[in-house]
């Protein structure tokens, strides 16, 4: 199915503009790099294009085939393109709070920026799975991220508590404090997304 084919790799290309602008954000975050902040919204732009672009090809073909199982399989890939819209709008939301922090030139402690980067690298790895079995056109890959069956919920508050705990003996001012269990709650809702990603592929046909 031709159509379909071009579909998958347009949601590959998809998959890869996520995963840029999820390292461009990081690298916003850390660099305190206000020039990055443009390419991230620039990259956001195109997602949502291709967003709008995928789902009516996805609506066009669902109505030329009558199979309840190609119908099936149309709407776990227009799924799957509303959860990467979703996680390009979570990495705005956190650059929203990085360009705050920029210019009001707030820090993070040290601390505080090591034990973000632990949840972060578990979201990146995660997704980047999911671009590799796109590039691959291999969706049993994400066997590996599903295997991973990490208790995210449990490190965010774990790290929740130890940020509240800097708050209270004063290592951190209460509107960075904000900002950080944003950034937080944020990063945990792109790991969920792209988890649930990888589950929606495993149930598309080979």
């Amino acid at each position: 199915m031709q159509d379909l084919n071009n579909i998958k790799k347009k949601i590959s290309q998809m998959s890869k503009l996520a995963l840029k602008m999820w390292k461009t954000t990081h690298r916003t975050f850390l660099e305190h790099n206000a020039d990055l902040i443009s390419e991230v919204l620039e990259d956001e732009n195109k997602l949502n294009e291709l967003e709008k672009e995928i789902t009516s090809d996805l609506v066009r073909l669902g109505r030329e085939f009558s199979d309840k199982g190609d119908k099936a399989e149309f709407a776990i890939y227009a799924d799957i393109v509303g959860d990467l819209e979703l996680i390009g709008d979570y990495c705005k939301d956190i650059l929203e709070r990085v360009q705050i922090k920029i210019e009001e030139k707030l820090l993070f402690s040290e601390e505080a920026v090591k034990e973000y980067e632990i949840l972060y690298r578990k979201t990146e790895d995660v997704m980047s799975e999911i671009v590799c079995a796109f590039e691959n056109e291999d969706f049993n890959l994400v066997k590996s991220v599903l295997r991973k069956e990490e208790h995210i919920d449990t490190l965010v508050d774990e790290l929740r508590q130890r940020h509240n705990q800097r708050l209270l003996t004063g290592a951190c001012i209460p509107i960075a404090c904000n900002m950080y269990l944003n950034m937080l709650d944020f990063t945990a809702a792109v790991y969920y997304h792209t988890k649930k990603i990888a589950k929606n592929l495993l149930k598309i046909k080979s």
